[in-house]
């Protein structure tokens, strides 16, 4: 399964989280603190948008590069999105070893099994779109 964390919010554990409610309460100027507040709400759901689209995309990325026999592998491809707190996270490959011959396909054996590296490619694709996306290098 490959993972990907993003941290969203730098003041975790704030009583001040400046995206919660949407509601500026400060001492600040309001119309100031509620433009702030709009765009960091606007640009946090552009965010969510992004890894969305980034989970979706490496479940089909796993599935295009899984060893196909009975399908079993490609059918068994799932992810999983987190957007509810401060730390945003996808994830996407198969889940609890289902199928249970899925890491030795993926990591291979040395009796004869050749590595696929479906997730570990899928990661490193879905990574460097999201930093490219991102405006990272």
């Amino acid at each position: 399964m490959g993972y990907i964390d993003i941290k969203y919010n730098y003041r975790f554990g704030s009583k001040n989280r400046y995206y919660g409610s949407g509601t500026p309460t400060s001492s600040f100027d309001i119309g100031l603190t509620a433009f702030v507040v709009d765009h960091l709400n606007k640009s946090r759901q552009l965010l969510v948008l992004d890894l969305s689209n980034a989970r979706r995309r490496g479940e089909g990325l796993v599935r295009g590069r899984s060893r196909v026999d009975t399908g079993t592998m490609k059918s068994s491809v799932t992810g999983t999105g987190d957007f509810g707190t401060d730390v945003l996270k996808i994830s996407f490959g198969w889940e609890h070893d289902n199928p249970f011959y899925a890491p030795f396909q993926e990591f291979g054996t040395r009796t004869g099994i050749t590595p696929m590296m479906a997730v570990l490619n899928a990661f490193n694709d879905v990574t460097a779109e999201l930093s490219v996306r991102l405006g990272g290098h």
